[in-house]
């Protein structure tokens, strides 16, 4: 069995303030982006992941849904880079061995390995997530016509780290609000130029400096806006076409092009 996992950025992040279970309340714009890992899962008595040995979701999946197999793991997706790659690669198992269960029980296991694993686990190309991120509503009729360059940091960064080190947005339903209505009226590239933040990116650019270059470097070659992607520390612009996007991509060391779902 071979399997696909995609990338995704977010659109838009907003942090608001502390609930009771620790995590930040959030309100976030997923989408995902055709860069991808790939699994090749093959039957065994233990569970093994290949290929990439910090593995910790691919084996969480498996072991939540009673199951062990050999893994191959082959990664696409930059690591601990605000892209969402091990809890994709997460979901595409929870998704490829769920047997019987229903839609109810295989999301609270998604929700137990990270909250960015429902998303993913709702195969959705854009979906809004509210509560820590993990209460989703897919967004069936947002734009997809436009393209992205993802310029990855050599170092990566926990998103324990990056909270730490951020602060809620005191304004936080007002701008959940914003995002509400904004997401609801997008009908073109502009629109989601216009929608693009995150509350986490002055938290991100103490940390790692040289995502501030990054963002800087894509919006001299022409992207509409360019924020940093959920905890970073990829930074990420956007581009009216794909053919826009490579050429861009191609003159960023290190850049690459994407596109929606």
């Amino acid at each position: 069995m071979i399997l696909r996992a995609p990338a995704k950025v977010n659109l838009c992040l907003r942090v608001g303030p502390l609930r009771g279970d620790g995590y930040h309340r959030l309100t976030t714009l997923f989408q995902a982006i055709d860069r991808y890992d790939e699994l090749e899962l093959g039957e065994a008595d233990e569970t093994t992941v290949e290929g990439f040995p910090q593995d910790t979701l691919v084996t969480g999946a498996l072991a939540a849904l009673g199951e062990t197999r050999r893994v191959r793991l082959t990664k696409r997706i930059p690591v601990a880079a605000g892209l969402g790659g091990g809890s994709s690669d997460a979901a595409a198992v929870l998704r490829a061995l769920r047997g019987d269960r229903d839609a109810n029980e295989l999301h609270a296991i998604a929700r137990s390995l990270g909250a960015d694993v429902p998303f993913f686990l709702t195969g959705a190309e854009t979906g809004f997530g509210t509560g820590r991120g993990d209460r989703i509503q897919a967004l069936p009729d947002f734009p997809r016509g436009h393209a992205f360059v993802l310029v990855p940091s050599e170092r990566g960064l926990s998103a324990g780290e990056v909270f730490a080190a951020g602060e809620p947005n005191p304004i936080f339903r007002a701008v959940e609000g914003d995002l509400v209505r904004a997401m609801h009226t997008v009908r073109g590239v502009e629109d989601v130029a216009a929608l693009m933040a995150n509350d986490l990116e002055p938290a991100v650019l103490r940390l790692r400096p040289e995502a501030g270059e990054a963002l800087a470097a894509l919006r001299r070659k022409g992207a509409l806006a360019a924020i940093v992607s959920g905890s970073g520390p990829t930074a990420f612009g956007l581009f009216r076409h794909r053919d826009e996007a490579e050429a861009a991509a191609a003159r960023i060391p290190g850049a690459f092009a994407a596109s929606p779902v």
